[in-house]
């Protein structure tokens, strides 16, 4: 032990200077004089009886059962170890000065088990201690040395610089942290294509009564091939009037709403932030699902090409009925929570504040009316939050007029009902998708014929045309069509006959026997349906659905099928129930819940429920059902509590006064003594003071129309529009003669309804009855209407026309020379070759002086090209 400490002390830096040479032939190489040399050499020859002291009591104490010899061989094996270390400074600081890192690193260099096989258990035992005590004595000794200090610190700051580098490393390896992203975001572009992976493949669904498209992914589909493009009317913008054409670029014309309905693309894109209202069944969750899948895609064209790039985030409000609305970290939740736990931390937030977010808020009409007011507090916050993010939330009329969300800066449109060209549209698109599905009731070649068929049913039954008045009505009639022979007259009928072909006929025609019967089915889901319109629920959880259905088959004593059994069969196999997520039912579609909760309630003759909620706009089908659903003596008792609510209640009068009226929709008779209330209900209500008005008793059907005015004299500008819009909603025959004496007025708004109620007759047969009767000299706007174009030769003379056609060359000169030759005149061919020379950059507009087709002359007259 001297040896190796005097080693350490005068043989420097270097490791085997001192190996092999004895203590006094170390201290005679380090001091020249003899005097220091013997002093040093005593000094040390302390050190070293010290250490052998020590060891020498502690071995014979510990291990006095070894023989001299035993213990000869021990020691001279650990000086022998000791001899062979590498004990320089390099070794001794790499141990970090410690002795039991230092023993342990001696150890590492010697053969497993070697000292064990040379000296015997005991032996081996002796060796290991005293070597212990060693490395022990040495480290002591080592810290004490004159040298220690300095190469200690020479050790110390190149680790420490070695540490720098290695900390700067791992730094530059770490992502920048902000506030939006603190954990960086170097995961986001992976994470974002996953999660637009994943809306484009779950969304890309559409479930309709049972029957199921998904994933149609040609190259003409989006959502499905049975998907069309709306009709919206901006509810936003009504007492707008464009301005009259003049020579400005199609740049800024592009940026002007024009009056009527225009696409939902269309409307869409001027807003970026929208209320979309729409009646039951139009259409509002199938737009936004298509929304999120174009957006997820990038594969936006037309007006919504700007929002390819976009990342949307489905809201479904109906999921979050009672609790507490999500925050941004929670948006994935509703359409893609198996993401949710390897979002990056701060993503929804930075996708957010980037501008590129789409928020598409689902179903304001499905919470209760008391967590509405926290919907829209939720909306301002983000709003404020986010100044870039584009919104769309959609709700039923009843539950959001047209400013609910104005004072936040939402813009309101309103879905249209389809027009004749849009039922043509949708019915070629249905039998387009269903042509893939497995389990058609006919073959896939016989699917033209049964197009062809419905067609022509819906062009010679003016009551099918009007019940096919949204995607989801039209949609049933579809599929009807493929089942029977005779279609419903009316939407009771048709709800009905769709409920019998799901619940009986399909399975029926195809041999699969039901473990229930029809009616018992529809008892059980009447319960389930019951169960959420009472509750205020828009789902619940597969338990207690599984205990409704056993308490009603408990009342069925001829039934021994177990309730998970049928349950499990209505889920399957019916289309009317679903789930939409594991452990959460809920109905199809909301219309389909309301029209088996108004069964219930006649059934079970409960009036009182229905008089007591008949305000409430979650339950105003479902009254307007029901009176379709009950016997005489419930009938005159629903409506008799209604009338009598309406009367004593003020505040709620003008509601109460609209179900009453559109409970005619579905009545097959007015009972006895109550037709005098209807028809003061009516009274009270015409003529309709604005659109929502105009559409609630829309409802009632033809027996308004007798009741509207003859003539919209003494009107209001606002009252006559609503009055005009009621008609062509009923539509039908007599519509048709009622809009041809409202022809002659020159109001303004008026003339826009009237134009607007153009798209939804036949073009020419709505031209020759209602706009021949149009005083000459007026004014007339067409938006994106070819094929009335092409009828404006039965129209009088005009004062000015503005025509918008965003179509080919090849479509516009064809609506040109639609007209009679007078009109194809100088005029018209000049501004048609001046447009296709120069790529018509700007509106043409000319004044001519000839007459047009026999009547008085053009004062002016414009005409719009925009080129595709």
């Amino acid at each position: 032990m001297a040896q190796l400490a005097a080693g350490r002390w005068l043989a420097g830096r270097s490791s085997r200077d001192g190996a092999g040479k004895d203590l006094a032939e170390l201290i005679k190489t380090g001091f020249p004089d003899e005097i220091r040399r013997r002093r040093v050499q005593r000094q040390f020859e302390g050190i070293a009886d010290s250490v052998a002291e020590r060891l020498l009591t502690f071995a014979g104490h510990e291990f006095g059962g070894l023989t001299d010899g035993d213990r000869e061989a021990a020691l001279f094996e650990v000086v022998r170890t000791l001899d062979r270390a590498d004990l320089s400074d390099e070794a001794f600081l790499a141990a970090d000065a410690d002795p039991v890192k230092l023993a342990r690193r001696v150890r590492s260099r010697l053969p497993a088990r070697r000292a064990e096989y040379e000296l015997g258990e005991a032996g081996a035992r002796l060796y290991d201690v005293v070597l212990d005590e060693c490395c022990d004595c040495l480290a002591r000794i080592m810290i004490h040395l004159p040298q220690f200090g300095p190469r200690a610190s020479a050790e110390m700051l190149g680790r420490l610089s070695s540490l720098a580098d290695q900390v700067s490393a791992v730094l530059a390896r770490l992502p920048a942290r902000t506030l939006d992203a603190p954990e960086g975001e170097s995961d986001d572009d992976a994470f974002t294509r996953r999660y637009l992976a994943s809306i484009s493949e779950s969304l890309d669904t559409l479930e309709l009564f049972g029957v199921r498209f998904e994933r149609f992914t040609r190259p003409q589909t989006t959502l499905s091939v049975a998907y069309i493009s709306l009709n919206v009317s901006d509810e936003s913008r009504r007492d707008h009037r464009p301005p009259k054409a003049a020579a400005v670029p199609i740049s800024d014309w592009r940026d002007e709403a024009g009056p009527g309905a225009v696409r939902v693309e269309a409307a869409l894109d001027k807003q970026r932030l929208t209320l979309l209202r729409g009646e039951a069944g139009s259409g509002k969750s199938t737009l936004l699902r298509w929304l999120a899948v174009t957006a997820a895609r990038g594969s936006f064209s037309g007006p919504l090409r700007g929002w390819n790039g976009c990342v949307p985030f489905v809201i479904k409000l109906r999921s979050h009925a009672g609790g507490r609305l999500p925050r941004p970290e929670e948006f994935l939740d509703d359409v893609a929570s198996n993401l949710a736990g390897i979002m990056p931390r701060g993503w929804a937030h930075r996708q957010l504040r980037s501008g590129r977010a789409l928020l598409l808020v689902d179903g304001l009409d499905e919470i209760a009316s008391t967590q509405r007011q926290a919907v829209r507090q939720w909306l301002k916050e983000i709003v404020a939050g986010f100044r870039d993010i584009r919104i769309v939330v959609t709700s039923r009329p009843a539950a959001a007029d047209s400013g609910w969300l104005r004072a936040e800066g939402f813009a309101t449109a309103f879905l249209e009902q389809l027009s004749p060209a849009d039922v043509r549209t949708l019915v070629q698109h249905w039998h387009n998708a269903v042509r893939d599905c497995a389990g058609l009731p006919c073959a896939p070649e016989r699917l033209p014929t049964y197009e062809a068929r419905l067609l022509a049913r819906l062009e010679a039954a003016p009551h099918l045309r009007t019940l096919a008045s949204s995607p989801l009505l039209a949609a049933i009639l579809c599929a009807l069509n493929l089942d029977r022979e005779t279609l419903p007259r009316n939407r009771m009928g048709l709800y009905g006959a769709a409920l019998d072909m799901l619940l009986e006929t399909r399975d029926a025609k195809r041999g699969i026997s039901s473990t229930l019967e029809r009616e018992q089915k529809i008892r059980i889901l009447q319960d389930i349906a019951c169960h959420l319109s009472t509750s205020a629920r828009v789902e619940l959880p597969k338990a207690m659905v599984a205990r409704l259905t056993a308490d009603r088959l408990a009342s069925m004593p001829q039934v021994r099928v177990p309730p998970e059994e049928v349950l499990d069969e209505l889920l399957q196999r019916s289309g009317v129930l679903r789930e939409p997520v594991p452990g959460r039912i809920d109905f199809v579609h909301r219309t389909v819940q309301e029209y088996l909760a108004a069964k219930h309630a006649a059934d079970l003759g409960d009036m009182d429920l229905l008089v007591r909620y008949a305000h409430r706009d979650t339950w105003r089908e479902t009254v307007i059902m029901a009176a379709g659903h009950a016997n005489e003596p419930l009938r005159r008792e629903l409506l008799t509590g209604i009338l009598a609510r309406a009367r004593k209640e003020e505040r709620r009068a003008r509601t109460l006064k609209l179900v009453a009226v559109a409970c005619l929709e579905t009545l097959p008779s007015v009972p006895d003594g109550l037709r005098a209330g209807i028809d003061q209900c009516l009274n009270d209500l015409v003529p309709p003071r604005d659109p929502a008005s105009a559409r609630s008793l829309a409802t009632a059907g033809e027996p308004v129309l007798t009741r509207l005015p003859e003539t919209l004299e003494g009107l209001s500008p606002a009252a006559a529009a609503a009055t005009v819009q009621a008609a062509w909603l009923i539509n039908g025959p007599d519509a048709l003669d009622l809009l041809a004496r409202y022809a002659a007025d020159t109001r303004p708004r008026v003339r826009e309804e009237i134009i607007e109620a153009w798209a939804y007759f036949d073009t020419d047969e709505f031209a020759e009855c209602v706009l021949a009767h149009s005083p000459a000299g007026g004014e007339v706007t067409l938006f994106q209407k070819p094929r009335q174009v092409r009828a404006l030769g039965k129209v009088p003379p005009l004062s000015e026309l503005s025509v918008y056609l965003d179509e080919h060359a090849d479509d516009l000169d064809a609506c040109i020379l639609a007209f009679p030759a007078s009109t194809t005149s100088a005029f018209w061919s000049a501004a048609y070759r001046s447009f296709a020379k120069s790529g018509c950059p700007h509106v043409t507009r000319s004044p001519i002086t000839h007459p047009l087709h026999g009547g008085p002359g053009f004062r002016s007259c414009g005409y719009t090209a925009v080129p595709s």
